[in-house]
């Protein structure tokens, strides 16, 4: 961020349990006195020649799943048969249909889905995770989505049971994460174009239901910024020395797999802090435990009138 010389740069920081989100006030302001003025440039919008699950809706992704007050229920899986449409607006009509029958028989539940292409066809296939919002157990629940999935994309839903999957979510967020905003990759074969002319890879169901949990903002200096920044700093290094001591005391019986879990971690930590040092990378998804350290910090500034 490069605030104006002539004005003291101001930010706004919104924190949730497990997100933080950032905004640079300055820059906003002066691009603000330019549309004004007209001053501005049009800014062109030029659509990837490629299928690109962009950085951006990633994270938007993962500070969605990390804002949540609740765990979900069930995650599940919608898939295709084969000669599948390769038009991705069949793709989305079909989750629409679905998302339509959801809301009648559960009208409480709410749901986050993600479409990725499958293994070695580059066949679409849904991921949802969220709630119905009721009662209800996975085989239940299964037995009502098989049904109606099937319907959908002309299935024999006695035949191709594997078209739908349901499975009760685990108390571990970092483990969802991980599967529900993995990077995309190929092959996507016939389906090329299809997924190169997909806007949205995910999206929400019922967004009303979603349970969140509750945003705190702070409105700060370039002081109260660089301390925080400095805070954080010190943490990381703190874990990078304890998984390094981890490291160095593990003996020659140790997995080959535990020693190299330890070194990525290590490596990923490094990474994050070179960020936060050389490109201001700071405004970036965080664990539970420095989001309520930077809270407690900005609450006692904030009492004490220093923001």
């Amino acid at each position: 961020m490069t605030p104006s010389s002539t004005q003291q740069p101001r930010y706004r920081l919104t924190l949730g349990p497990k997100v933080i989100v950032g905004a640079d006030l300055t820059k906003k302001n002066i691009i603000k006195k330019q549309k004004a003025t007209g001053q501005t440039q049009p800014r062109k919008t030029r659509k990837p020649a490629m299928p690109c699950f962009s950085r951006r809706s990633r994270n938007n992704l993962i500070k969605l799943l990390n804002g949540l007050s609740e765990m979900p229920d069930f995650l599940l899986t919608l898939s295709y048969p084969d000669g599948v449409s390769t038009d991705p607006k069949v793709w989305k009509a079909d989750l629409d249909r679905l998302n339509r029958r959801l809301k009648y028989q559960f009208p409480e539940s709410w749901w986050i889905w993600r479409i990725e292409p499958m293994g070695k066809t580059g066949k679409p296939h849904y991921h949802l995770v969220g709630s119905t919002g009721q009662r209800i157990d996975a085989l239940d629940l299964w037995r009502w989505l098989q049904k109606r999935w099937c319907k959908i994309v002309r299935l024999d839903p006695k035949k191709d049971e594997f078209a739908t999957d349901v499975k009760e979510v685990q108390n571990d967020s970092g483990k969802l994460e991980r599967y529900i905003c993995k990077e995309e990759t190929g092959p996507y074969k016939e389906y090329l174009e299809g997924w190169t002319n997909l806007t949205n890879r995910w999206g929400k169901m019922n967004a009303a239901k979603i349970p969140l949990a509750p945003l705190y903002d702070y409105e700060l200096g370039q002081e109260t910024l660089d301390d925080i920044k400095d805070m954080v700093l010190l943490s990381v290094q703190r874990q990078i020395d304890a998984l390094e001591e981890r490291l160095a005391a593990m003996t020659s019986t140790t997995p080959h797999k535990d020693r190299i879990a330890i070194k990525n971690a290590i490596k990923g930590k490094k990474a994050y802090m070179y960020r936060i040092r050389f490109t201001g990378d700071f405004f970036s998804i965080l664990d539970p435990e420095h989001m309520k350290l930077i809270k407690m910090f900005l609450d006692d500034r904030k009492e004490n009138g220093l923001l």
